[in-house]
Protein backbone atom coordinates (compact mmCIF):
# COMPACT_ATOMS: atom_id res chain seq x y z
CA UNK A 1 0.00 0.00 0.00
CA UNK A 2 0.99 3.66 -0.25
CA UNK A 3 1.43 6.21 2.51
CA UNK A 4 -1.36 8.79 2.32
CA UNK A 5 1.13 11.49 3.45
CA UNK A 6 4.33 10.99 1.47
CA UNK A 7 3.13 8.55 -1.15
CA UNK A 8 5.88 5.97 -0.56
CA UNK A 9 5.14 2.32 -1.20
CA UNK A 10 5.10 0.64 2.20
CA UNK A 11 4.22 -2.78 3.59
CA UNK A 12 0.56 -3.61 4.02
CA UNK A 13 -0.82 -3.51 7.55
CA UNK A 14 1.64 -0.96 8.97
CA UNK A 15 0.22 1.59 11.39
CA UNK A 16 3.04 4.11 10.77
CA UNK A 17 4.97 5.10 7.66
CA UNK A 18 8.69 4.24 8.08
CA UNK A 19 9.65 7.13 5.81
CA UNK A 20 7.71 10.09 7.25
CA UNK A 21 6.39 8.61 10.54
CA UNK A 22 2.79 9.40 9.55
CA UNK A 23 0.14 7.46 11.52
CA UNK A 24 -1.88 5.36 9.11
CA UNK A 25 -5.54 4.69 10.17
CA UNK A 26 -6.55 1.06 10.30
CA UNK A 27 -8.56 -0.12 7.29
CA UNK A 28 -11.49 -2.54 7.65
CA UNK A 29 -12.46 -5.02 4.96
CA UNK A 30 -15.28 -3.90 2.69
CA UNK A 31 -17.46 -6.85 3.76
CA UNK A 32 -17.32 -5.92 7.42
CA UNK A 33 -18.21 -2.31 6.60
CA UNK A 34 -21.28 -3.42 4.61
CA UNK A 35 -22.46 -5.81 7.31
CA UNK A 36 -21.97 -3.12 9.95
CA UNK A 37 -23.97 -0.63 7.87
CA UNK A 38 -26.76 -3.19 7.38
CA UNK A 39 -26.87 -3.91 11.13
CA UNK A 40 -27.01 -0.19 11.90
CA UNK A 41 -29.87 0.27 9.40
CA UNK A 42 -31.83 -2.57 10.95
CA UNK A 43 -31.21 -1.21 14.41
CA UNK A 44 -32.41 2.21 13.29
CA UNK A 45 -35.58 0.73 11.80
CA UNK A 46 -36.34 -1.24 14.96
CA UNK A 47 -35.76 1.85 17.08
CA UNK A 48 -38.24 3.78 14.95
CA UNK A 49 -40.78 0.97 15.28
CA UNK A 50 -40.33 1.01 19.05
CA UNK A 51 -41.51 4.60 19.09
CA UNK A 52 -44.90 3.42 17.79
CA UNK A 53 -47.20 2.17 20.61
CA UNK A 54 -47.98 -0.86 18.46
CA UNK A 55 -49.21 -3.09 21.27
CA UNK A 56 -51.68 -0.45 22.45
CA UNK A 57 -52.84 0.20 18.88
CA UNK A 58 -53.39 -3.54 18.34
CA UNK A 59 -55.46 -3.85 21.52
CA UNK A 60 -57.67 -0.90 20.60
CA UNK A 61 -58.08 -2.08 17.00
CA UNK A 62 -59.17 -5.61 17.93
CA UNK A 63 -61.58 -4.32 20.58
CA UNK A 64 -63.00 -1.82 18.09
CA UNK A 65 -63.50 -4.63 15.57
CA UNK A 66 -65.74 -6.41 18.09
CA UNK A 67 -67.68 -3.21 18.85
CA UNK A 68 -68.40 -2.81 15.13
CA UNK A 69 -70.93 -5.66 15.46
CA UNK A 70 -73.26 -3.13 17.11
CA UNK A 71 -73.42 -1.17 13.82
CA UNK A 72 -75.25 -1.97 10.56
CA UNK A 73 -73.50 -4.74 8.64
CA UNK A 74 -75.78 -5.48 5.68
CA UNK A 75 -78.75 -3.74 4.07
CA UNK A 76 -81.07 -5.59 1.70
CA UNK A 77 -83.37 -3.39 -0.39
CA UNK A 78 -85.95 -3.94 -3.10
CA UNK A 79 -88.25 -1.51 -4.93
CA UNK A 80 -91.40 -3.00 -6.49
CA UNK A 81 -93.24 0.31 -6.87
CA UNK A 82 -93.29 0.32 -10.66
CA UNK A 83 -94.61 -3.24 -10.85
CA UNK A 84 -97.27 -2.83 -8.11
CA UNK A 85 -98.50 0.55 -9.30
CA UNK A 86 -98.99 -0.80 -12.83
CA UNK A 87 -101.89 -2.85 -11.44
CA UNK A 88 -103.28 -0.28 -9.01
CA UNK A 89 -102.96 2.91 -11.07
CA UNK A 90 -101.50 4.56 -7.98
CA UNK A 91 -98.25 6.22 -7.08
CA UNK A 92 -97.52 4.44 -3.81
CA UNK A 93 -94.09 3.52 -2.53
CA UNK A 94 -93.58 -0.24 -2.48
CA UNK A 95 -89.92 -0.15 -1.56
CA UNK A 96 -88.48 -2.32 1.18
CA UNK A 97 -85.22 -1.96 3.09
CA UNK A 98 -84.02 -4.35 5.78
CA UNK A 99 -80.88 -3.49 7.76
CA UNK A 100 -79.08 -6.10 9.82
CA UNK A 101 -76.51 -5.30 12.46
CA UNK A 102 -73.58 -7.59 13.02
CA UNK A 103 -74.95 -9.14 16.21
CA UNK A 104 -78.24 -9.97 14.43
CA UNK A 105 -76.44 -12.71 12.51
CA UNK A 106 -74.94 -14.14 15.71
CA UNK A 107 -78.20 -13.85 17.67
CA UNK A 108 -80.99 -14.20 15.05
CA UNK A 109 -83.67 -13.86 17.73
CA UNK A 110 -82.77 -10.14 18.02
CA UNK A 111 -84.21 -9.47 14.54
CA UNK A 112 -87.57 -7.66 14.72
CA UNK A 113 -89.70 -5.14 12.86
CA UNK A 114 -87.27 -2.36 13.71
CA UNK A 115 -84.85 -3.85 11.18
CA UNK A 116 -87.29 -3.22 8.32
CA UNK A 117 -88.23 0.05 6.64
CA UNK A 118 -91.28 -0.38 4.38
CA UNK A 119 -92.80 2.08 1.95
CA UNK A 120 -96.29 3.50 2.42
CA UNK A 121 -97.70 1.19 -0.24
CA UNK A 122 -97.52 -1.79 2.08
CA UNK A 123 -99.66 -0.07 4.71
CA UNK A 124 -101.98 1.81 2.37
CA UNK A 125 -105.31 0.09 2.88
CA UNK A 126 -107.15 2.17 0.31
CA UNK A 127 -105.02 1.03 -2.57
CA UNK A 128 -105.38 -2.55 -1.39
CA UNK A 129 -109.19 -2.30 -1.24
CA UNK A 130 -109.39 -0.64 -4.65
CA UNK A 131 -107.31 -3.43 -6.08
CA UNK A 132 -109.61 -6.07 -4.57
CA UNK A 133 -112.72 -4.30 -5.95
CA UNK A 134 -111.34 -4.04 -9.46
CA UNK A 135 -110.04 -7.58 -9.49
CA UNK A 136 -112.56 -9.75 -7.65
CA UNK A 137 -110.50 -12.90 -7.28
CA UNK A 138 -110.37 -15.35 -4.45
CA UNK A 139 -106.75 -16.01 -3.57
CA UNK A 140 -107.61 -18.19 -0.59
CA UNK A 141 -108.19 -21.32 -2.66
CA UNK A 142 -104.86 -20.97 -4.47
CA UNK A 143 -103.06 -20.26 -1.25
CA UNK A 144 -104.56 -23.23 0.55
CA UNK A 145 -103.80 -25.60 -2.33
CA UNK A 146 -100.08 -25.00 -1.97
CA UNK A 147 -99.88 -23.63 1.54
CA UNK A 148 -97.84 -26.32 3.23
CA UNK A 149 -94.89 -26.37 0.81
CA UNK A 150 -94.84 -22.61 0.24
CA UNK A 151 -95.05 -21.91 3.94
CA UNK A 152 -92.05 -24.09 4.59
CA UNK A 153 -90.10 -22.32 1.86
CA UNK A 154 -91.04 -18.91 3.22
CA UNK A 155 -90.11 -19.88 6.76
CA UNK A 156 -86.77 -21.23 5.60
CA UNK A 157 -85.80 -17.78 4.33
CA UNK A 158 -86.70 -16.06 7.60
CA UNK A 159 -83.43 -14.81 9.07
CA UNK A 160 -84.76 -15.37 12.58
CA UNK A 161 -84.96 -19.10 11.85
CA UNK A 162 -81.37 -19.26 10.66
CA UNK A 163 -78.63 -20.67 12.85
CA UNK A 164 -76.03 -18.26 14.25
CA UNK A 165 -73.48 -17.41 11.58
CA UNK A 166 -70.34 -19.40 12.29
CA UNK A 167 -68.04 -17.10 10.31
CA UNK A 168 -68.97 -14.06 12.40
CA UNK A 169 -68.68 -16.04 15.63
CA UNK A 170 -65.16 -17.00 14.52
CA UNK A 171 -64.38 -13.32 13.85
CA UNK A 172 -65.40 -12.35 17.39
CA UNK A 173 -63.41 -15.21 18.91
CA UNK A 174 -60.28 -14.35 16.89
CA UNK A 175 -60.44 -10.68 17.90
CA UNK A 176 -61.16 -11.44 21.56
CA UNK A 177 -58.43 -14.08 21.98
CA UNK A 178 -55.93 -11.99 19.99
CA UNK A 179 -56.60 -8.98 22.22
CA UNK A 180 -56.24 -11.03 25.42
CA UNK A 181 -52.87 -12.42 24.27
CA UNK A 182 -51.56 -8.89 23.83
CA UNK A 183 -52.02 -8.30 27.56
CA UNK A 184 -49.77 -11.28 28.30
CA UNK A 185 -46.02 -10.68 28.05
CA UNK A 186 -44.71 -14.12 28.95
CA UNK A 187 -43.36 -14.78 25.47
CA UNK A 188 -42.28 -12.62 22.55
CA UNK A 189 -44.17 -15.02 20.24
CA UNK A 190 -47.62 -14.14 21.59
CA UNK A 191 -47.97 -11.02 19.38
CA UNK A 192 -47.27 -13.28 16.40
CA UNK A 193 -50.17 -15.50 17.50
CA UNK A 194 -52.37 -12.40 17.78
CA UNK A 195 -51.33 -11.40 14.25
CA UNK A 196 -52.27 -14.87 12.98
CA UNK A 197 -55.65 -14.63 14.72
CA UNK A 198 -56.23 -11.21 13.14
CA UNK A 199 -55.51 -12.70 9.73
CA UNK A 200 -57.90 -15.57 10.46
CA UNK A 201 -60.58 -13.04 11.43
CA UNK A 202 -60.10 -11.18 8.15
CA UNK A 203 -60.51 -14.43 6.22
CA UNK A 204 -63.66 -15.39 8.16
CA UNK A 205 -65.24 -11.98 7.58
CA UNK A 206 -64.49 -12.27 3.85
CA UNK A 207 -66.09 -15.73 3.79
CA UNK A 208 -69.19 -14.31 5.48
CA UNK A 209 -69.56 -11.85 2.62
CA UNK A 210 -68.89 -14.39 -0.13
CA UNK A 211 -71.45 -16.86 1.28
CA UNK A 212 -74.12 -14.33 2.26
CA UNK A 213 -76.38 -14.63 -0.79
CA UNK A 214 -76.16 -18.42 -0.88
CA UNK A 215 -77.01 -18.76 2.80
CA UNK A 216 -79.66 -16.10 3.37
CA UNK A 217 -81.27 -15.35 0.02
CA UNK A 218 -81.08 -18.16 -2.51
CA UNK A 219 -83.68 -20.91 -2.48
CA UNK A 220 -83.27 -24.47 -3.65
CA UNK A 221 -84.55 -24.98 -7.16
CA UNK A 222 -84.54 -21.28 -7.96
CA UNK A 223 -83.17 -22.00 -11.41
CA UNK A 224 -80.75 -19.83 -13.31
CA UNK A 225 -82.43 -16.59 -12.22
CA UNK A 226 -80.34 -15.03 -9.46
CA UNK A 227 -82.00 -13.29 -6.55
CA UNK A 228 -79.46 -10.49 -6.96
CA UNK A 229 -81.33 -9.43 -10.11
CA UNK A 230 -84.24 -8.26 -7.95
CA UNK A 231 -82.66 -6.90 -4.79
CA UNK A 232 -79.69 -4.75 -3.82
CA UNK A 233 -77.22 -5.86 -1.16
CA UNK A 234 -75.18 -3.15 0.50
CA UNK A 235 -72.43 -3.98 2.98
CA UNK A 236 -72.59 -1.13 5.44
CA UNK A 237 -69.99 0.79 7.42
CA UNK A 238 -70.09 -1.68 10.33
CA UNK A 239 -68.75 -4.42 8.07
CA UNK A 240 -66.10 -2.20 6.48
CA UNK A 241 -64.96 -0.76 9.82
CA UNK A 242 -64.64 -4.25 11.29
CA UNK A 243 -62.46 -5.28 8.34
CA UNK A 244 -60.37 -2.09 8.63
CA UNK A 245 -59.76 -2.48 12.36
CA UNK A 246 -58.68 -6.09 11.94
CA UNK A 247 -56.20 -5.07 9.24
CA UNK A 248 -54.84 -2.38 11.57
CA UNK A 249 -54.67 -4.96 14.35
CA UNK A 250 -52.76 -7.35 12.09
CA UNK A 251 -50.16 -4.72 11.20
CA UNK A 252 -49.82 -3.52 14.81
CA UNK A 253 -49.41 -7.09 16.08
CA UNK A 254 -46.70 -7.72 13.49
CA UNK A 255 -44.83 -4.57 14.56
CA UNK A 256 -45.16 -5.58 18.22
CA UNK A 257 -43.72 -9.01 17.42
CA UNK A 258 -40.75 -7.53 15.53
CA UNK A 259 -39.86 -5.10 18.28
CA UNK A 260 -40.24 -7.67 21.07
CA UNK A 261 -38.35 -10.33 19.14
CA UNK A 262 -35.45 -7.94 18.38
CA UNK A 263 -35.27 -6.91 22.04
CA UNK A 264 -35.24 -10.55 23.11
CA UNK A 265 -32.48 -11.49 20.64
CA UNK A 266 -30.43 -8.45 21.67
CA UNK A 267 -30.54 -9.44 25.33
CA UNK A 268 -29.12 -12.86 24.52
Amino acid sequence: MYCPNCGKNIQDGLSMCPECSFSIPSQRPIGSVISMTSANSRTGLIEKLKMIPARLVAKIALLAAILCFAFPFVTISCDASEFANSFNDTDDDYSMEITYKGYNFIFPSTIDEDNADLGNGFSNSSSSSDYDDDYDYDYDDDYESSSSDDKKDDDSRDARDEKPNGWLIAVVICCAVGCVLLFIKLSDWLPAVSAALSLAGIICLSLFKSNFVERYLEEDGSGSMSIENFIDIDYRFGYHLCMLFMIIGLIACAITFLTDKFRYDKNF
